[in-house]
């Protein structure tokens, strides 16, 4: 399944955000590779991006202005994220359990799982990689003002790396943030061997 999207993830970006914005883009989408983790992603080049150690983050305005893009906050921004990260020899086996236990804090920043709605979870098995990938809606926070938001999570776990992306926006700007988000999802490549 991801090897499909890997094959036409920056055609499938530039059709997603022509089909969000309206019309064809001036700018072209930027790919970003990490040579140290081994994967290439595709995002927006009128985002934001901000890297850390095993992180990237491309923080869009919603309708992708790169001026709104510079000021945006990432809790209120649509937001394309990858963490990656090595995995220890010894490390345990990831499960459903460790995904619907871990994905509450890791998208929306809420410990508590009854608040946070986790639906239409998928685990596909592609050679020694699994890969988990649901839909998470993210509660209201009140007392910092943040509405409710919406997310599209995909995590690839292979043997030495895993890598977990999401794609999140407020609940009010989903339906414009959907092709976005699929389109970076599917445009995420890993150069690890996949072994059967």
């Amino acid at each position: 399944m991801i090897l499909a999207f890997q094959r036409t993830g920056a055609a499938v970006l530039v059709a997603g955000l022509e089909l969000a914005c309206g019309s064809p883009l001036a700018a072209k989408p930027r790919t970003i590779e990490s040579a140290d983790l081994k994967y290439t992603v595709t995002v927006p080049s009128e985002c934001r991006v901000e890297e850390g150690p095993g992180t990237l983050e491309a923080i869009c305005s919603p309708d992708l202005d790169e001026a709104k893009s510079v000021e945006l906050p990432a809790a209120t921004a649509l937001l394309l994220e990858v963490d990656a990260e090595r995995v220890p020899a010894d490390a345990a086996a990831y499960g459903e359990a460790e995904f619907r236990r871990e994905a509450p804090e890791a998208v929306c920043g809420e410990s508590d799982t009854i608040k946070v709605k986790l639906s239409d979870l998928k685990v596909v098995k592609d050679g020694s990689a699994t890969i988990f990938a649901a839909s998470v809606t993210c509660p209201e926070i009140k007392f910092l003002g943040l509405a409710e938001r919406s997310a599209r999570v995909q995590y690839v776990m292979m043997p030495s790396l895993r890598y977990r992306l999401m794609g999140r926006s407020l609940s009010s700007d989903a339906a414009a943030a959907k092709p976005i988000i699929d389109s970076f999802v599917q445009s995420f490549k890993s150069s690890m061997e996949r072994k059967s």
